[in-house]
């Protein structure tokens, strides 16, 4: 079966799993020990020679702290994400966010309309820049907040205290997922952290 597949896109592929290790400032003996598999193993697959399955691909992010979206998103996407910069040009920029918005599951198309045009009394450009900040402070500082507001929100919620209760819900056993993987990530001091969810394509806890 691998070797039907085109030659490219094995490059691709496994450019995956190579930058991703480098970016973290992994070895391949550190990645072996962490997925159980051999070190020939992480070397095929860098090579474009073999390939993880799902579970192993998941688990690789997983070990290296890192979030998986932006390496597989060069991967499908290469003319528009491979290696997007904020100082590429204004079209660049804007082709490759047009991508990603086409490529979001209905929930999160309303989630995002919502934070942009929802009647929440706080602009868009203002949760901009809150979004922007927090994401430049510590993994710690982030769960630190994340869990505030998690905790809010139930409190809120139990007291009837929530506004804009009939527009789009968040999925809290998402951000709960978030809050546990990224106290792990901080407690290992990696860089990141997965979070894999069968939930993601609900809108809200019903899945």
């Amino acid at each position: 079966m691998e070797k039907n597949i085109p030659e490219e896109r094995k490059k691709r592929f496994s450019r995956i799993w190579s930058t991703s290790r480098s970016d973290a400032g992994k070895s391949r003996e550190f990645m072996a020990n962490g997925l159980g598999v051999s070190v020939k193993t992480i070397q095929n697959w860098e090579n474009g020679n073999t390939f993880p399955d799902l579970f192993l691909g998941s688990e690789w992010f997983r070990v290296l702290g890192l979030n998986p979206l932006p390496y597989y998103l060069a991967y499908i996407f290469p003319d528009f994400f491979d290696g997007i910069a904020p100082e590429d040009e204004d079209h660049e920029i804007e082709d490759a966010l047009m991508m990603y918005i086409q490529n979001l599951t209905t929930a999160e198309k309303r989630q995002l309309l919502y934070l942009i045009a929802g009647h929440h009394g706080s602009p868009w450009y203002s949760l901009l820049q809150m979004f922007t900040a927090h994401c430049h402070t510590s993994m710690k500082s982030r769960v630190n907040v994340a869990r505030t507001i998690l905790d809010n929100y139930e409190m809120e919620e139990m007291t009837g205290d929530l506004v804009c209760t009939d527009n789009v819900a968040p999925n809290l056993n998402i951000l709960r997922n978030a809050i546990e993987e990224g106290k792990r990530a901080v407690i290992k001091n990696t860089k990141g952290y997965t979070n894999v969810i069968p939930e993601r394509q609900t809108n809200g806890e019903n899945s």
